[in-house]
């Protein structure tokens, strides 16, 4: 195992002038290596760098992100500083180069596959919030002129019970139109980035972004179906080799697992993704149907899908979550669907009670579902919860919603007088007109 540096070594913070001990190695990969590391008391870590050609080049575009300063969205472990060795090396020590100073990532968070692939899967909710974490930070990034350009399910982790989210990586972030040291990985990549066609931008990130949502939601990859499979496992002379495969299904002739009109490429008999995305209420699954069909073809801010439409998608896929009543399971309502059954034990799905704010913004009165103030105003930022949806303590399957607001709200339930509910109170949902003060809303159902 090639050792760049060793525990016990010290190396000198550019910046400030300060050291840091290396402690042990964490993770490795094609670049270089990363170790944890000690500055004074504080746990943080060190990507140090293999030498490789237009490493200069390489460490002036890192030194362009370290002067940044805070990075444009608290996911992304942002370099801090670069390093370097408290001494010059001897030659053949191994340790000539340098690295950059970033935080340490806590153990809570870990590689996306691994929640996807654990018995006891996320909530619908959290799901939803991890993906939005996502669309929120590649919009700050973008916001700041800045690409990615680099996805793939090592550079992205997750806390599965807060849902925030951790960029990864960062080294290969640059502006649009700078130096290019990495174009993506595999199947993550862009056609036209795949076809030469193109170098990595705020419109190929996109195609990426839409990839790694796919597989947030309907586990698995939105190109990767039956017509793939079966090239992949052709026998005979003359097996093309994973590079030309690669080229052809995701670059030249990319086809959408669910096509509208083209069923070649299905997922294969047992594949998850068929039941997944059944799962669905169909604004998401014509989000996903775009982005793969007129976003592959069109590769323009205007044909791919943006994070300002995911924004909105996946917010209301959060707000469309409930329990089946029989058996208890999370469902989505889909109000372009209406009357489905339950995914879990097939029963019949009633339409539930519904909360109707301006601008047709809809939030299901579901168990744990939260009103907040973005709800009521439309805007964007750190939400502040105003109300909580709980079960009805003395009539099992309804649920009350509780103010948990600074200001009274005002209720004229249907047939009946206006009433105050006041902050710590709670209102049995039923058909109604809620002032909340900052908007007026309809619950029905």
């Amino acid at each position: 195992m090639d050792q760049l540096i060793a525990p016990g070594q010290r190396l000198r913070l550019v910046g400030s002038g300060a050291t840091v001990t290396v402690e042990q190695r964490i993770g490795a990969g094609g670049q270089g290596v990363v170790h944890a590391v000690r500055l004074g008391d504080a746990p943080f870590a060190v990507k140090w760098f293999r030498p490789a050609l237009r490493q200069d080049e390489f460490r002036a575009c890192i030194e362009a992100l370290v002067a940044r300063g805070r990075p444009p969205h608290a996911a992304f472990v942002w370099p801090i500083d670069l390093v370097e060795q408290t001494e010059r090396g001897r030659p053949g020590d191994g340790a000539a180069g340098f690295g950059y100073l970033m935080r340490l990532v806590e153990p809570r968070f870990v590689p996306i596959p691994q929640v996807l692939n654990e018995r006891q899967q996320p909530s619908f909710r959290v799901l939803a919030t991890i993906g939005r974490e996502l669309v929120e930070a590649m919009a700050a990034l973008h916001a700041a002129g800045l690409c990615y350009r680099d996805f793939s399910f090592g550079n992205v982790w997750v806390d599965p019970l807060t849902a925030q989210v951790a960029v990864l990586d960062n080294d290969n972030i640059g502006s649009e139109g700078g130096g290019v040291f990495v174009k993506g990985t595999g199947r993550f990549m862009a056609p036209e980035i795949l076809r030469d066609e193109a170098l990595p931008s705020t419109v190929t990130d996109l195609h990426s972004l839409a990839v790694l949502l796919f597989f947030v939601l309907v586990h698995g990859h939105p190109l990767l179906g039956a017509r793939v499979d079966s090239s992949y496992t052709w026998e005979g002379g003359g097996q093309p080799s994973e590079l030309e495969l690669l080229l052809e299904h995701f670059g030249r002739r990319p086809l959408f697992v669910f096509d509208p009109h083209d069923a070649a490429n299905r997922p294969v008999p047992g594949d998850r993704m068929l039941l997944w995305w059944e799962l669905y209420p169909e604004f998401v699954r014509q989000a996903f149907t775009r982005a793969f069909t007129v976003g592959l073809r069109d590769a323009s801010l205007g044909g791919r899908v943006t994070e300002g439409v995911w924004r909105r998608v996946l917010q209301r896929l959060h707000d469309s979550v409930w329990s089946c009543p029989r058996c208890g399971a999370e469902v989505f309502h889909d109000q372009e669907r209406p009357g489905g059954t339950c995914w879990a034990c097939q029963a019949p799905l009633p339409v539930p009670p519904l909360l109707r704010l301006p601008a047709g913004r809809v939030l299901v009165l579901g168990e744990r579902a939260v009103l907040t103030d973005l709800h009521l105003t439309g805007g964007r930022g750190v939400a502040t919860v105003v109300g909580r949806v709980e079960p009805h303590p003395g009539r099992p399957g309804q649920v009350v919603l509780r103010n948990v607001g600074d200001h009274p709200w005002r209720v004229v339930p249907d047939g009946e007088t206006m009433k105050a509910v006041q902050p710590g109170q709670r209102l049995g949902v039923r058909p109604m007109t809620v002032d909340f003060g900052a908007a007026r809303g309809w619950i029905t159902g």
